[in-house]
């Protein structure tokens, strides 16, 4: 991806490790939640008074291995497998510091998304121990000084929330969501599989072709979403709403600003791919999905016999 010379909020949560939830429980993160979920305006100002306090908790150590340059390409890297990220690693910070990072999380992601990336982070820590221990914290610029990315980074989870110091935001994500095995996730795999039958167009299908999940979508891939029934319509909204779900209002407000200045649903295409969509993954189903518009896609893709989705908006 081409440098970006605003900030972006790039958080990769793979989720806190078992000390902290056990601390901040689902209980504690919904008041940390409801306190956060106000307007536009107030989240803004919130979030980079927040980022800024992370900051000024660390060592001048810390601070020279967290912080790097706001146009640094890594800022849009679309890597699902795990390994050694720029940043520091998480395991590195003491428990203040940890818990100002969940004051982060609990403005952009609402209770459900918190659950999901708890979900994620403890299935990926096969040993137990440190669920988010292994996950390293970036931040491309400094909140304190002028434009910044904030970034949580490691493996099948990545959160992002795109925010500009001046003018408005034309870019989000990538937002990398996944599962290995294929168990998490299943509302969102279910609505898509309930949507196939309603489509019931055999263009909105490309057997044998994988759809990558952190690639654009193809032009001329599968129907344009306006030529769907009401039916199909709601069902492919449905899907969308549930992707959104793990996230605060005002982040779902943005996002759906961005959908609608790429031209909304009207000029939105759906696709399925490789195989009809009759099976979850877990039960050996290999079919991909995406909806995209100009500059804009959201994917599902379980082909490769393990969970990847994605959600980003590109400048135009």
């Amino acid at each position: 991806m081409k440098n970006h010379s605003f900030e972006i909020m790039k958080i990769e949560v793979s989720l806190l490790p078992a000390k902290l939830w056990l601390l901040l429980g689902a209980a504690a993160f919904t008041f940390l939640f409801a306190n956060h979920s106000g307007h536009a305006a107030d989240f803004e100002e919130g979030f980079r008074l927040e980022v800024s306090r992370f900051v000024e908790s660390l060592n001048d150590d810390q601070r020279a291995l967290c912080i790097h340059d706001v146009v640094d390409d890594r800022r849009w890297e679309m890597r699902y497998t795990g390994g050694k990220r720029s940043g520091i690693m998480i395991s590195e910070l003491d428990e203040a510091q940890r818990t100002l990072m969940v004051k982060i999380l609990s403005m952009v992601l609402s209770p459900h998304g918190w659950k999901m990336a708890n979900a994620v982070a403890f299935q990926d820590a096969q040993d137990g121990g440190d669920a988010l221990g292994k996950y390293w914290i970036t931040c491309f610029g400094d909140p304190r000084k002028g434009d910044f990315a904030f970034r949580l980074a490691e493996h099948h989870l990545t959160v992002v929330h795109l925010e500009l110091k001046d003018g408005a935001a034309n870019e989000f994500g990538p937002i990398l969501l996944g599962s290995n095995p294929a168990t998490l996730w299943e509302d969102d795999e279910l609505a898509l599989m309930n949507a196939w039958p309603l489509v019931s167009d055999v263009n909105a299908l490309i057997l044998g072709q994988r759809a990558i999940a952190t690639e654009p979508m193809n032009r001329d891939d599968g129907v344009a979403f306006p030529s769907l029934s009401v039916e199909a319509q709601k069902a492919i909204k449905d899907a969308w709403g549930l992707r959104l779900s793990i996230f605060t209002e005002p982040i779902k407000q943005r996002i759906n600003q961005l959908h609608v200045q790429r031209g909304g649903w009207a000029q939105s295409r759906v696709a399925y791919y490789n195989e009809e969509p009759i099976k979850r993954c877990i039960d050996g189903g290999r079919w991909d999905f995406k909806c995209g518009l100009p500059g804009m896609v959201w994917a599902f893709e379980s082909s490769r016999g393990h969970i990847h989705m994605s959600l980003w908006a590109s400048a135009p």
